[in-house]
């Protein structure tokens, strides 16, 4: 069962399977469920033509947040071509204004996902004030 602030639907709101998450994406998910985090869209794909997704994203306001698995070994994230890979997906979606959170299991806990929270509710209030004049 997906909890309440995660929501299991790609970006044109067609349900999908629930993704099949690490034990990161676990615990980040538990943690954002502390903090009582807004809703974010799991395995996001952001790109039109590469098959790229974002571990969780709030498109609203164009925020993403990258698990990043093993980095003590090695592992996708940590081999040469993946970093490659992962460097090229990252730039991409920044040049698409995207703004990526990229966190290892170091970083799952309250006092470094609390200020993407922040984050994200900072740039929700901030879209919905009118341009001046």
């Amino acid at each position: 069962m997906c909890p309440r602030w995660i929501n299991p639907t790609n970006f044109m709101g067609a349900k999908k399977k629930q993704p099949k998450r690490s034990v990161l994406e676990i615990r980040f998910a538990y943690f954002w469920g502390i903090l009582d985090g807004p809703k974010l869209v799991e395995e996001l794909a952001f790109h039109p033509k590469r098959k790229w997704r974002f571990d969780f994203a709030h498109p609203a306001t164009k925020t993403a947040i990258e698990i990043e698995g093993g980095v003590w070994g090695q592992s996708r994230h940590t081999k040469p071509v993946g970093y490659i890979k992962d460097c090229e997906k990252y730039n991409a979606a920044t040049a698409a204004g995207w703004r990526v959170f990229r966190l290892t299991g170091y970083h799952i806990n309250e006092e470094h996902i609390a200020p993407i929270k922040e984050f994200i509710l900072c740039q929700k209030n901030t879209r919905n004030i009118p341009p001046p004049n």
